[in-house]
């Protein structure tokens, strides 16, 4: 934990979402997915929430949003950015896998765009998952981002081909992890999930799909031309990318899937 805690410490999340418009792809996509759950006095929790991006949001569109994040130096952030907009919204320092803080059956919409990146054993994906169906109200929605481990696999050989090992490879492909000393940290404490995985562990802890999306498709891999286009030929692009998001063949490719699925309403299986 203190080393993924270590890892977004001074991230500037906000940065990494707006830079380039590869990225900005990733925010605009997940808004245009979230946007009809989206709507004054909803009530939205956001589980790693990191400095904010999506937070703030959610709150200056009339949500009432609760952030939770795990690295007090985030928190501190998000904190400053709340006060220096002068945007309300309930902020908390906490782990994704256990929020006892937060009442059962509370919440209209349950965001977790960054935590199943790093929760690196099926027991913690469970747990978050768990979680995040207390917290939800009958009928309440979850969207829950992963990163793809095909993906990553292909943006190894794009850019460090240097993990190009059988050992690599075969660890990546059967557990998600890649615990190799020439890594990049991100890729240390990270977890690399597949589409059917992500489909089944919320299908399993009592909720049913709504919607899977690549949040990114292909465009990672040709981010050399996306970068340079206008701001024009961005608004195209994007337009073009929201109608095909939806198409499973690219999810696998994608750098990063959302999910989206509905609390059932039955929930005695389920403990609850």
């Amino acid at each position: 934990m203190e080393e993924l805690i270590a890892q977004y410490t001074d991230a500037n999340e906000d940065s990494r979402l707006t830079r380039q418009f590869i990225a900005q792809m990733e925010f605009d996509t997940t808004m245009h997915v979230l946007k009809e759950y989206l709507a004054p006095k909803i009530k939205v929790i956001e589980l790693g929430a990191a400095t904010g991006r999506y937070s703030l949001k959610f709150a200056n569109m009339g949500c009432d949003t609760t952030a939770v994040e795990l690295a007090p130096d985030q928190v501190n952030i998000l904190q400053r950015k709340a006060k220096e907009q002068n945007i309300t919204l309930s902020i908390h320092e906490g782990n994704a896998c256990s929020i006892p803080f937060i009442e059962s059956n509370s919440y209209d919409l349950c965001v977790i765009l960054g935590p199943l990146y790093h929760l690196q054993t099926q027991e913690l994906r469970e747990q978050a998952i768990s979680e995040a169906y207390r917290i939800l109200k009958p009928g309440g929605v979850l969207a829950v981002a992963y990163i793809s481990r095909y993906f990553v696999a292909g943006m190894f050989a794009q850019q460090y081909p240097e993990l190009i090992t059988p050992e690599i490879l075969s660890t990546l492909l059967e557990s998600g992890l890649v615990p190799s000393q020439f890594a990049d940290s991100f890729f240390n404490v990270g977890y690399f999930a597949t589409p059917a995985e992500m489909e089944s562990l919320v299908s399993e802890h009592g909720f049913t799909k709504l919607r899977h999306v690549a949040t990114d498709g292909f465009n990672r891999y040709i981010s050399s031309g996306v970068n340079h286009f206008t701001p024009e030929q961005y608004k195209t692009w994007l337009n073009y990318h929201l109608k095909i998001c939806d198409e499973p063949s690219l999810l696998g490719s994608s750098n990063h899937g959302l999910l989206l699925a509905k609390k059932s309403v039955d929930r005695g299986q389920y403990g609850y």
